[in-house]
């Protein structure tokens, strides 16, 4: 049996849902340029109907609508996906950046670069060869040398500074990621505490993961109380403070870290290239270089120009493998340079392709919010007119029946 306040009790319930779906829709509408906001949404049902009494039969008499929750619309898979291109593509960013770094500092092609110095320097032992005893000949010679000892040092000086300069990033995204991992964990905390229904915190937190997977790849679990389990590479332990540093010569599989990881190795190969180059072109030059033997020492950085000068003991042939070794570095270095800008190329699109189909998902359409709100504004403005119905057929019976 339905009571004499039944009306009441179902418009209100009318008017809570409407009201409640038009500040979310407001909501929406005040963070649609907000980083990470996802849409929410409020999602009802019918409340449970009484029995009544029918002609025939028992029947069912509608009491109106609940709120049972209200939610963020998101896509776990096209989540999942714009983690692991962002740590695809940061990891080649990094290696593009540092090619590019590598680059400057082999200076090539140029008229001013090793190889033209090592031109110069075969010209000037030709000078020699047709003046033996002219002294200006060999004066031009070994400042000829002079020139590629210190061409070849400010190369190398460069290539020591690129590796210094990933070393210490790399000390910089560990602590990133140490930060980033412990507001992860502070505003799981805080959705725990709220039994999992704080759709702002959860934006905020996944804002934090995607900029973690930028860094070092993720894997995130969401777990039944909204919070998430977030777990990192192997490569990677975690210390008793919450520290993150790197196992002892294991290999992070992406993010920048991994792009670090990659273009220290790169570097070094690249420096130990240039110094087996320059050796052998000044072993081939028949004393007119010396080095230093320094041990745990590079040994371009030990270079200098010694006193012998005798075009009898110059190695042609040696001259002609150690230019033809140094082209093939330039060359190997710009190919690889060009694959790692074709790769961010082809990343940045994919990841562009992703964060689309994930904003037509989670984020918020104006036109669609407008469009919302009116019909909300519509039901609310029914709900009530319901509202007032009841109420007049109420005063009809309490107050106009007596009479």
């Amino acid at each position: 049996m339905a009571s004499t306040f039944h009306g009441l009790e179902l418009g209100k319930r009318g008017l809570s849902v409407a009201q409640t779906n038009i500040t979310t829709t407001g909501h929406n509408i005040a963070n649609a340029n907000t980083e990470g906001y996802s849409r929410q949404k409020v999602n009802s049902s019918a409340t449970p109907s009484l029995d009544v009494w029918t002609t025939n039969q028992t029947g069912q008499l509608g009491t109106g609508a609940q709120i049972d929750s209200i939610n963020r619309v998101r896509d776990r898979f096209l989540d999942a996906q714009h983690r692991d291109q962002s740590s695809t593509l940061g990891e080649w960013t990094v290696r593009q950046e540092t090619l590019e770094q590598l680059e400057v500092a082999i200076n090539e092609p140029s008229k001013t670069g090793l190889n033209a110095v090592m031109d110069e320097l075969n010209a000037a032992w030709q000078g020699v060869r047709n003046n033996p005893e002219d002294a200006s000949a060999q004066a031009v010679l070994k400042e000829r040398a002079g020139a590629l000892v210190e061409t070849a040092q400010s190369m190398n000086k460069a290539m020591a500074s690129i590796t210094a300069d990933l070393t210490s990033q790399q000390e910089i995204v560990l602590e990133e990621a140490e930060n980033l991992m412990k507001q992860i964990e502070g505003l799981n905390v805080s959705i725990k505490k709220s039994s999992g229904q704080s759709n702002d915190l959860q934006d905020k937190r996944d804002v934090l993961i995607g900029k973690l997977s930028e860094i070092i790849p993720v894997k995130v679990k969401d777990l039944k109380d909204g919070t998430a389990q977030v777990t990192l590479p192997e490569a990677l332990e975690i210390g008793a403070d919450g520290s993150i540093s790197l196992k002892s010569g294991a290999t992070v599989p992406g993010g920048k870290l991994a792009g670090i990881q990659k273009s220290l190795e790169a570097a070094a190969q690249y420096q130990t290239d240039l110094n087996r180059t320059v050796e052998g072109f000044a072993d081939a030059n028949g004393g007119l270089f010396a080095a230093n033997a320094i041990p745990n020492a590079d040994y371009i950085t030990n270079l200098t120009v010694g006193t012998t000068v005798d075009p009898s003991a110059v190695n042609q042939a040696e001259l002609e493998a150690a230019q033809g070794g140094f082209r093939s570095l330039v060359s190997k270095m710009g190919a690889k340079s060009q694959t790692a800008m074709n790769m961010v190329a082809n990343n940045e699109a994919a990841l562009l392709a992703t964060e689309n189909r994930r904003q037509s998902v989670t984020g918020v359409s104006i036109d669609e919010e407008m469009a919302n709100l009116i019909m909300f504004q519509h039901a609310y403005s029914a709900a009530a007119r319901f509202v007032t119905t009841t109420d007049e057929m109420l005063d009809t019976i309490i107050n106009r029946m007596a009479n």
